[in-house]
């Protein structure tokens, strides 16, 4: 990929995600905009995905003098929560100008703005020195990548020696049909999904050590029905804020999603690894 075709993908995902997409998700996920490890059988999926929270941050060592960088932070629900329970200070980077305006006054809100920093960032060229981070941290962000490889290299380039490489991502199993891929592909305008052992692949080729490895499969069409039954429930709703065939697209790419992730082509896993 040239970097002309790695412009004009971060050009496509920045307006999926400030365009009508940006009303759905405020309207239906809220501020956190990740897939759950619900925490029972009844666990509802907001819950879920705190939960998710939970487990990432008690992998690393997060503490007051911690300094994070979370990679494609969305409304910066995950920033947030990392300052209020941990003291530690966020970079919170996104390609989204209208997720970064709202991750900045939900911190204001929330009284965390000198934990907090809301910066525009493109994670395939991060405008940061070396070793500028104890902890890079990301979710479900890097399926937007176009050279993927180059992300983590970068991921560790800003990393400190000894510091961790944290993120989850949603995965496409090796052997899924083109047809389904590129339907995978479309809801979220991905140029490329990369399965678990894409990633072992490069983390080991980056000398990146990884140190925990969780496959969270199982728990993406429950995310994705959810986020389906909702947007349905609120039909009502959107139709003041989109139109209706943008409703009607979502829905149907949404029950793929849940379809495809049953029939295990879609996934989702979580890596910890530490630079050396």
């Amino acid at each position: 990929m040239t970097n002309r075709d790695t412009e004009s993908i971060v050009s496509s995902t920045k307006a999926y995600y400030d365009g009508p997409a940006d009303q759905i998700y405020r309207t239906i996920w809220g501020d956190n905009l990740h897939l759950g490890v619900p925490c029972s059988e009844e666990c509802p999926h907001p819950e879920a995905m705190e939960h998710t929270n939970q487990i990432m941050a008690e992998a690393v060592n997060l503490n007051e003098s911690t300094k994070v960088i979370d990679l494609g932070c969305g409304y910066g629900s995950t920033a947030r929560y990392l300052a209020a329970n941990y003291g530690c200070h966020v970079t919170a980077t996104n390609i989204s100008e209208k997720e970064l305006d709202l991750g900045r006054e939900r911190a204001k809100e929330a009284g965390l703005e000198d934990l907090l920093s809301f910066e525009y960032g493109d994670f395939h060229d991060l405008g940061y020195a070396d070793d500028s981070f104890d902890v890079v941290w990301s979710q479900e962000a890097f399926l937007h990548g176009v050279d993927k490889l180059r992300i983590l290299s970068e991921c560790q380039r800003v990393l400190v020696p000894g510091g961790t490489l944290v993120f989850t991502d949603i995965l496409v199993r090796k052997d899924t049909p083109e047809s389904d891929r590129v339907r995978i592909y479309d809801r979220v305008k991905s140029p490329d999904m990369w399965d678990i052992g894409d990633y072992r692949e490069a983390l080991k080729t980056l000398n990146l050590s990884v140190g925990w490895e969780e496959d969270w499969s199982e728990h993406v069409a429950r995310s994705y029905g959810w986020v389906r039954d909702q947007v349905l429930a609120n039909r009502d709703e959107l139709l003041k804020l989109v139109d209706a065939e943008t409703i009607d697209g979502t829905v149907d790419a949404l029950s793929f999603w849940v379809d495809a992730a049953q029939a295990n082509k879609i996934g989702w896993a979580m890596f910890v690894a530490q630079n050396k």
